[in-house]
This record gives C-alpha cells, sequence and structure tokens, in this order.
C-alpha cells in the first residue's frame, strides 16, 4: 500500500497514539495498514486487535479491503465492530448472566424492532402524551446513561423527555428481555469497573484497540477505554479531528480526546494533513472556515479542478436543484448516482425526496423508499433485487447480512451460521429462485408476492424458519404495497429495478444529512437549507452549540470532490443566508 511520509510515521509509531486526521487524508488507509502490521505480531498467539469504528458502513468498508491483503486464518486474530459490538460481543453477552434480570438472556432492542415503537408508546401513553411523531420517537433513540446511572440526552437536555419516563421505558424493555444499545455501554462498563477478572480478560484478550472517529467517543464509552488501558495490557491508536465533531447530542465532546491522551500517556504530536478528496477551491472554503494548523492541503487527484463553490438562491430547493444544480451536473460530465444533495436535518428532505422522484429522478434517501424499510421481506428483497440488476461478487456479503436480520426479526434467534458454508448455499438458492421469479414477472408487485412465499419454502427447506412462519415475508409484503398506495405510487408500473436500487444505488441521486452524510465522499454535493435558523439551529443557543454546527457545516463542506453548491430558498418567510455563508463568520459568498 502506497502510504505519504506522514501516515508511515503514524504506522510505525509503536506507542499510545492519538492521530489527528484532515477530511480526505486517507485515516483508513492507515488503520487498514496498522492492522495488518498489529496482526503480524499477534498471529499464531491467544492474543487479538480490535478495530472499533463508528457505524457498520465503516465496518464493512474496512472489512472489505482489508481481505485482499491478510493471510488464510487472520480473521481469528482481529475484530472489526463498533463500540457496541465490541461492549455486546466481548464484555456485556459473556458476562451478563452477572447482572440481575439478564440471567435468562436477552434481545436487543433497535429503532427499527417493532417493539420499540410499541414500548414507547405504552410508556408515554401512560404520562399523557399521545400521537406521537418521530421527533418523540427519536428523543428515546438519543437517550444516554452517564456515569453515575442516570438518563441523558438531547430530549432531557431541552425538557422534551422526563428523566423518570426514561427510568420507566428501561425498567420496562428489560421486563420484556430487551437491552439497548445506552444500557449495553452502561453495563460493560459496570462489569470492567466491578469486576477485575473481566477487566483482566478484556485486556489480556486484546494487544492493540484501534479506534476510528475517536472525537465521535462519548464520556461513557472513553471510561471503558481507559479502564482497558490502565489495566496495562493493552495498546491504543485513536483516529480522529476534533474538527469534524458533530455527535454532541449523543455524548461526544472534543476536548475528550486530549483528556484521555493524558490519563495513558498517548502521544499527541501527529497530524495527517494532506486532503486526497477534495479540490484545491473547495478546501480553500473548508480552511477559511475552520483554520488548520497545519493548514489542511488539496494533494489528491482532485486537487487539478478548478471549479469554484457556488451560491444559489431560489424559490425552493426543488427550483434551485431542478434549475442549476442538475443541469450542472449535466454539463460537467458528472454521473447523478456520484452526487448528493445534504441538509442539515431530515425535515427539507422528505418533501425533496418526493419531489424529486415524481420529476423522475432516481433517489436514494428520505423521500426515495415508498414503505417503511423496517418492513421484514423489504431488506432482504432490495438486495436481490440489487444483484438480479448487477451480479457482482461482493453483494453476496449484502445479501448474506441482510438475510441475517431478517431472520432474526422473524425468529427472534441469530443464525450465525448464514455466513458458513451451509449460509451461503441457501443464500445461492434464494438467488436461483429470484433469478427464475425475475423472467416471469417483469413487475415489482407480482415479483414481490412471488418472491416471498418462494424464499419462504427454501428457509423452511434450509432449517431457518418454521412451517408456522411462513406467512410472516407475504404478510410483510401486503404491509409494503398499503405503505406505497399511502405514498401514492403506482403500484402497476413498479419496476423490479427500482426495488434493487436501494441496494445498489450507484447510480441514484443521494439526499441524506450533514450527520448521516459523515464518512462519505461524491463527486458533487449540493448543500441545501442552509438558512441561519437551520444551521445553526434555532435550538443554539450557546458558543458551543455555534461551533458545533459550524463543525457540521464543515463536513458538509469536505464531502464534496469537484463541485459544490451552497442553496438558500424563499420557501419559509424568515429565511435568511446562515452565518456561516457570510464574510464576518464564515466563507463569504454572500
Amino acid at each position: 500500500m502506497k502510504l505519504t511520509t506522514e501516515q508511515r510515521e503514524a504506522i510505525r509509531c509503536n506507542e499510545d497514539l492519538i492521530l489527528t486526521a484532515c477530511p480526505g487524508s486517507g485515516k483508513t488507509r492507515v488503520i487498514i495498514s496498522k492492522l495488518l502490521r498489529v496482526i503480524d505480531e499477534v498471529r499464531d498467539t491467544p492474543r487479538a486487535v480490535a478495530c472499533i469504528t463508528y457505524t457498520n458502513t465503516a465496518v464493512h468498508e474496512i472489512e472489505g479491503r482489508l481481505r485482499h491483503h491478510i493471510q488464510p486464518g487472520d480473521d481469528a486474530y482481529y475484530d472489526i465492530c463498533t463500540i457496541h459490538s465490541f461492549c455486546l460481543n466481548h464484555i456485556f453477552r459473556p458476562f451478563c448472566h452477572l447482572i440481575k434480570g439478564f440471567k435468562r438472556g436477552f434481545k436487543v432492542l433497535t429503532p427499527e424492532c417493532p417493539e420499540f415503537e410499541e414500548h414507547v408508546t405504552a410508556v408515554c401513553k401512560r404520562h399523557g402524551r399521545h400521537d406521537l411523531n418521530y421527533r418523540d420517537f427519536e428523543e428515546f433513540t438519543q437517550l444516554r446513561v452517564s456515569l453515575d446511572g442516570n438518563p441523558v440526552g438531547a430530549g432531557i437536555d431541552r425538557g422534551a423527555l422526563k428523566p423518570e419516563v426514561a427510568r420507566e421505558y428501561w425498567k420496562q424493555i428489560r421486563e420484556a428481555g430487551f437491552i439497548d444499545f445506552a444500557n449495553i455501554i452502561y453495563y460493560s462498563f459496570l462489569l470492567l469497573k466491578k469486576r477485575p477478572e473481566i477487566l483482566s480478560y478484556i485486556s489480556s484478550k486484546f494487544a492493540w484497540i484501534l479506534v476510528d472517529e475517536f472525537q465521535d467517543t462519548t464520556d461513557l464509552q472513553v471510561e471503558i477505554l481507559t479502564l482497558i488501558a490502565k489495566a496495562g495490557h493493552t495498546k491504543f491508536l485513536l483516529v480522529g479531528d476534533p474538527f469534524q465533531s458533530i455527535f454532541r447530542f449523543a455524548g461526544a465532546r472534543p476536548d475528550l480526546a486530549d483528556a484521555f491522551a493524558g490519563r495513558i500517556g498517548a502521544r499527541c504530536d501527529m497530524q495527517l494533513s494532506g486532503n486526497f478528496r477534495s479540490s484545491k477551491p473547495i478546501v480553500a472554503h473548508a480552511n477559511l472556515l475552520l483554520p488548520r494548523n497545519p493548514p489542511m492541503v488539496a494533494v489528491g487527484r482532485a486537487k487539478c479542478y478548478t471549479e469554484v463553490p457556488a451560491w444559489r438562491h431560489g424559490t425552493s430547493a426543488f427550483q434551485v436543484m431542478t434549475d442549476e444544480f442538475l443541469p450542472a451536473l449535466e454539463g460537467l460530465g458528472i454521473p447523478i448516482g456520484e452526487a448528493a444533495i445534504l441538509a442539515p436535518t431530515w425535515d427539507s428532505l422528505f418533501p425533496l425526496g418526493r419531489r424529486l422522484r415524481e420529476y423522475g429522478v432516481s433517489i436514494v434517501g428520505p423521500g426515495a423508499r415508498p414503505y417503511r424499510k423496517a418492513r421484514q421481506f423489504s431488506q432482504l428483497a432490495e438486495h436481490l433485487c440489487g444483484f438480479l440488476m448487477e451480479p457482482r461478487p461482493d453483494a453476496i456479503g449484502s445479501i448474506e447480512r441482510a438475510l441475517f436480520n431478517s431472520l432474526l426479526d422473524v425468529t427472534g434467534r441469530a443464525h450465525f451460521d448464514i455466513f458458513s458454508y451451509a449460509g451461503r448455499t441457501a443464500v445461492y438458492r434464494l438467488l436461483a429462485v429470484a433469478k427464475e421469479l425475475y423472467k416471469a414477472h417483469f413487475g415489482a408487485i407480482s415479483w414481490l408476492e412471488q418472491a416471498s412465499r418462494a424464499v419462504s419454502q427454501v428457509l423452511i427447506e434450509e432449517g431457518y424458519i418454521s412451517p408456522a412462519e411462513q406467512d410472516i415475508f407475504p404478510l410483510s409484503v401486503e404491509e409494503m404495497k398499503a405503505d406505497m398506495r399511502n405514498n401514492n405510487v403506482d403500484l402497476a408500473n413498479l419496476t423490479i429495478d427500482e426495488l434493487g436500487i436501494y441496494a445498489s444505488p450507484d447510480s441514484a441521486l443521494k439526499l441524506a444529512t450533514l450527520h448521516n452524510a459523515k464518512g462519505r465522499e461524491y463527486e458533487a454535493v449540493a448543500l441545501i437549507d442552509l438558512h441561519d435558523n437551520r444551521i445553526p439551529h434555532y435550538y443554539a443557543r450557546t458558543a458551543e452549540d455555534v461551533e458545533e454546527a459550524k463543525r457540521l457545516f464543515y463536513v458538509g463542506i469536505t464531502r464534496a470532490k469537484r463541485f459544490l453548491m451552497y442553496v438558500t430558498d424563499d420557501s419559509k418567510r424568515r429565511n435568511g443566508p446562515s452565518r456561516f455563508l457570510r464574510k464576518e463568520n464564515g466563507i463569504g459568498v454572500c
């Protein structure tokens, strides 16, 4: 792997290190190179390496790239996971029998589970809250546990969610046999803190722990890492960027990295300052917004592009997209699948997504999927259709993960053998069935109806579901059809390719929030809804709130490789350009 001098020095460092990495600096390459180096150290020993990153998408990216370089059998010596998966699989699951209430096992409650909505609704109803909207449910997804065991989160900070309601919710799901992500972290912390033998086991098991996006680590997660570090058997490489710390609502703070470094004596004197992603004009705008020392420098293929980021104002975001952004993509020869529309919140993306879809633009994101993603057959069907559209070998892994999640939802059991030879055989049987039905059914609805039954039959024959569960996928299809009717979808003309685009979105325009776009990159980006009550949000009342909003805007700018458009509009009477677009506080385009 070709490395810069900065990258090579970081990889060769054999001490605890906090590495500051600017956007597009090749930090994933550094992490993979470091993984390969330390796997060599632990190979043929009882020890292993953990690589902790922020999202499952990042996990899959690192896993996919690492597999091109490792030796057969090396997967026994590393675990690439999120912090929640690390705590769940290595701390909580093996030792949960030591905690009252979990002696008989548990199920993880995610926001996608239908039980999540049921429990939240029941608890809120007892406290006089009815007709909940997505913001109400979001308050529960953002709940965290403080170091002293109390509920904290954005909803509690704003007074929208009372601590006693949060405690009652946790009590209710625990009695129902569930645990959420917040409590997985908290109970893992307690197990390490109160059980020295568990801490000794974890620190002895992992020779190295590599942490990606360290600026997004919360105080409780930092305490877990500190306990492991102080046990004295584990070394750390922590990669992050305080300028991209944008998850304070989830408990992340940019100052935690420096505090952690001081507690474990880690080095903090190395940086990655070369940006391989963006053009010089885009990097110049990012440096205007948040100057770095040393400055971020464009060093990649895109450094030769000369398009200067532009500000456009219109009657609506849709009007600017159709009159300005999409024609600009065509003029520059940028495929629509390599472009994205990013916004501070979902609010402005949902209506825009629907209008773009009606306009004939293929999109992935809010307003694109005309049914609920949580429908039990939806993701498996999408990935099967995606493979029919583009039969890539790497798509098999995605189908396996979709099948694993669907079976977990249907049966309540984790079928890890999906990832074995027997599971791969079942996947190829499903693909054969999907392909035969594809030849016979041109319409998506008839394909879904037949495929749900055929897939159920294959899974019964393979022993993954029982005959009593054979109607679950067909019922899920009926729910998907009802969702689509409610969204005014023309069911008669819906194609199989349109289903597959959600699994293989390379040819579709991406819509995402700035938070969800973190870690991604696009040839062209339109930043919409850049108004002063949106970024910073009208909730931003302190200097710290405003600084985080500036970092969020910075993340949006640095997603773009070649072309960047800032968009404001007159859709609301009080709309005014964000202060970050102005000369006195930001990039000076207006």
